[in-house]
């Protein structure tokens, strides 16, 4: 590692600890990405995808059990889990190029991990909605593994919280 990595490393390090020393857990570096949580404001698929590209990031791809398993490292970070008892968060998954065939939009690779929740995806049109098109990572305390970070299709109209990543290099 040369002089200048170390010197950025170490102020990276800094901010983030000052970041957290404020009480500001929507920030945090795990595992060689970078990640902002959404965890006061909701916004609906579209919205969450230009939000985090504005700010040099891209809306959640969980592509293994190593990154599902990090989000959820991350998630337990921020204390929001501890507060409440249910999480719902956008994901850059979706099918809106082909019913049935989900890819993630910050990669524009297909979805290979399924850690879908049971009976999904469903495209379910309930209620008279265009249908359900976009994924989001799902959490109900006390709800067995059914509902234990698992994906779910929701409509992309729909405002929820979403997480922002940076891609490994």
């Amino acid at each position: 590692m040369t002089h200048l990595q170390t010197v950025f490393l170490c102020l990276v390090i800094m901010v983030v600890k000052l970041y957290a020393q404020n009480g500001d857990t929507t920030f945090g570096i795990f595992r060689q990405k970078e990640y902002y949580f959404s965890n006061s404001f909701v916004l609906n698929w579209f919205k969450a995808v230009e939000l985090c590209r504005a700010r040099g990031m891209f809306l959640l791809s969980v592509r293994n059990p190593e990154e599902r398993e990090a989000v959820i490292e991350y998630l337990d970070s921020t204390g929001y889990l501890k507060t409440h008892t249910k999480l719902m968060v956008w994901m850059s998954a979706n099918d809106l190029g082909e019913e049935g065939e989900f890819h993630w939009a910050s990669t524009g690779e297909r979805m290979s991990y399924l850690n879908w929740r049971e009976n999904e995806p469903n495209n379910d049109m309930a209620g008279g909605t265009a249908g359900e098109d976009c994924a989001a990572m799902e959490y109900f305390e006390g709800t067995g593994a059914n509902y234990n970070f698992t994906f779910n299709d929701r409509p992309c109209t729909e405002n929820l919280l979403f997480l922002c990543e940076t891609l490994p290099a």
